[in-house]
């Protein structure tokens, strides 16, 4: 454990501030989940509650607490690499040590290694703890269902990626400017980038299709649903406006009573199925990965050519 001491010894009031926000979430987080399955325990005897009848099982008794600590999972997923990654060149910049520093460690490239490998190290056993513990809460809040893409980014793998790459871009950003507060504004602003591009670019990493079954219904975990349409008895495509238009034709002309249901256009979904989120998940992940290599990279090159002070 010499890595965790070194890197406490260097980043004591961030890493604490880190450790007690990610295990106060994950306690959180796993306190619902056992509190929810606790509940289902009793489905099938004379007693069982509601939750055992519903769809959306947990909706009325547990929904404002998992709502409030999935908001809070999704903002640690940024926050806390952030606020682990930025000190730790702004520290040694601001505080004018980086020019005794630099020189007595030979290398700076080595220098940076062991400055960013432990904080690296502490911040990937605490998110990962974190989207473990988001990904039991996302799957006891949906106990009869495949929850697929739901809570994607904010719950597992894709949890620890995004907070890796935030993490080293932080140690970028803080290189580049080498001023604490100017470096968690620029790392704020990043941070709604990379959540922006990867939220957009998730419908991409496979072709998008028409869903069937139950993931074709507009509710529900499961699928990404990327949108929707309406077809005619005929085969032909139409919008939901140009449906709706025809719904009301169709209602007038029957005189109040109901139309012939072959006539009504069907709703049709397209979107990525449930089945498909290892595929999602790798593509995302290989790129994710080679994000952070090229961000490491430019950290290294900066810290080299950087002036101490």
């Amino acid at each position: 454990m010499t890595w965790a001491r070194l890197a406490f010894k260097l980043q004591p009031a961030s890493i604490g501030f880190a450790a007690f926000v990610c295990l106060a979430l994950a306690g959180a987080a796993l306190w619902l989940t056992a509190d929810m399955r606790s509940v289902l325990e009793a489905c099938g005897t004379p007693d069982e509650p509601k939750a055992c009848q519903v769809i959306f099982a947990f909706q009325d008794t547990h929904g404002q607490a998992v709502i409030m600590t999935q908001m809070g999972i999704g903002l640690a997923m940024y926050g806390i690499p952030l606020v682990l990654g930025v000190p730790i060149l702004t520290r040694e910049i601001e505080h004018r040590t980086a020019m005794i520093a630099w020189p007595l460690a030979g290398s700076r490239l080595k220098w940076l290694a062991w400055r960013v490998g432990p904080v690296l190290v502490v911040a990937l056993v605490l998110i990962g703890l974190l989207a473990f513990a988001a990904d039991q809460l996302m799957q006891a809040y949906f106990p009869r269902d495949d929850i697929g893409f739901y809570g994607y980014e904010a719950r597992g793998l894709p949890m620890v990626m995004r907070a890796t790459l935030v993490l080293v871009l932080g140690v970028v950003v803080g290189a580049v400017i080498g001023r604490l507060l100017p470096s968690l504004l620029v790392g704020i602003g990043l941070c709604v980038v990379v959540s922006t591009a990867l939220s957009a670019a998730l419908p991409q990493w496979v072709p998008s299709a028409e869903l069937t079954g139950t993931e074709a219904e507009n509710f529900g975990p499961g699928p990404l649903r990327t949108g929707g349409a309406y077809r005619l008895a005929g085969g032909q495509l139409i919008s939901a406006q140009e449906a709706e238009i025809l719904m009301q034709e169709l209602y007038e002309e029957s005189d109040g009573a109901e139309p012939d249901p072959a006539l009504l256009p069907q709703q049709v979904m397209y979107g990525v199925a449930a089945d498909r989120y290892p595929e999602v998940l790798i593509r995302e992940s290989a790129a994710i990965g080679g994000a952070t290599l090229l961000a490491g990279g430019m950290a290294a090159v900066v810290v080299r050519r950087r002036r101490p002070e």
